[in-house]
């Protein structure tokens, strides 16, 4: 019995890594796409590619769903959460601020997951749990903060509204993540992500139309749009992997673990992105920024001494 749980374990790992290495670079080849295109379109777009992809996904598991009215329900609601909202304010941030300095962010996501699973889940938290986050909250709000604390150039780029909507993203993240652990214990992952495409390709039609201004204006923008390379690159990457892979592997790690646990994978995601984004985007990343990686990743290591018993 205790050989199968650690088999298990290691699994939930595997999927885990997966999905740090497909998020991590998602942002930083999502990025160019929107010198020509908006947020919604390139949701529409990616989940488009995506729904297309899981369609035989979500036909092969909907006869064998018990309850199927309210599992359809319920999968709804809270994809409403973690797909429509999360999604609109982390792509309407990324469009007004550097992608490392997005993923900087995103990657304290943890830290909300954390709290809401303290408060949603019921699991305890330490004392120096506590103190962990105190120290990595700290951190974010550097992070957060850094374009009032800008005075560099090569900075510039940097956006307080920007950065804001990505916490605020965060924020819907942790709520998902932690619904998600809840009540998609006993559902098919496959199945839970393939529906999620479609609810989202649903909501992002009539978001995308309003914001071109209606139907014939929203065709026109689409015609320009896939005129160019870097958004067929930001959509196909997010449908097959930031979708289809990426989320398939968080919803099947997180099956072995923690909540608070499984999100610790994104802390590994700035050895993907750091360097990406330096070598694609010709970006930068200040001293601030590493400072406040580095306070985030102590208030970690203070936070998971439990884990390491």
């Amino acid at each position: 019995m205790a050989r199968k749980k650690k088999q298990s374990r290691m699994t939930s790992y595997a999927f885990m890594i997966i999905n740090t290495i497909v998020w991590g670079a998602s942002l930083i080849l999502v990025k160019p796409a929107f010198e020509v295109t908006t947020p919604f379109r390139f949701l529409l777009y990616r989940y488009i590619l995506a729904s297309a992809l899981s369609l035989p996904i979500l036909i092969h598991y909907l006869p064998k769903i018990k309850n199927l009215k309210q599992a359809l329900t319920k999968i709804s609601l809270i994809e409403l959460l973690g797909g429509t909202l999360a999604l609109s304010l982390l792509y309407s941030g990324l469009s007004m601020t550097s992608a490392i300095e997005a993923s900087l962010i995103t990657t304290t996501t943890p830290i909300f997951v954390s709290i809401l699973a303290v408060m949603i889940l019921k699991e305890k938290e330490e004392r120096h749990e506590v103190v962990g986050l105190a120290i990595a909250f700290i951190g974010t709000l550097a992070l957060t903060l850094l374009p009032i604390m800008n005075g560099h150039s090569q900075l510039s780029s940097i956006s307080l509204a920007g950065n804001l909507l990505v916490v605020a993203q965060n924020i819907a993240v942790a709520l998902y993540y932690v619904l998600a652990k809840k009540h998609y214990q006993q559902m098919p992952k496959m199945f839970v992500a393939a529906l999620s495409f479609y609810v989202c390709l649903i909501t992002f039609v009539p978001l995308s139309a309003f914001e071109a201004g209606g139907i014939y204006q929203l065709i026109t923008a689409i015609g320009q749009d896939l005129q160019h390379t870097s958004v067929w690159v930001a959509s196909g990457y997010m449908a097959i992997f930031g979708s289809i892979i990426g989320f398939t592997s968080y919803l099947k790690g997180q099956e072995g673990l923690e909540a608070s646990e499984a999100t610790l994978f994104s802390y590994l995601q700035p050895l993907v992105y750091i360097p990406m984004g330096i070598l694609l985007l010709n970006e930068s990343i200040s001293l601030v920024q590493v400072g406040s990686l580095l306070i985030i990743l102590l208030g970690v290591i203070v936070a998971e001494k439990r884990s390491r018993r």
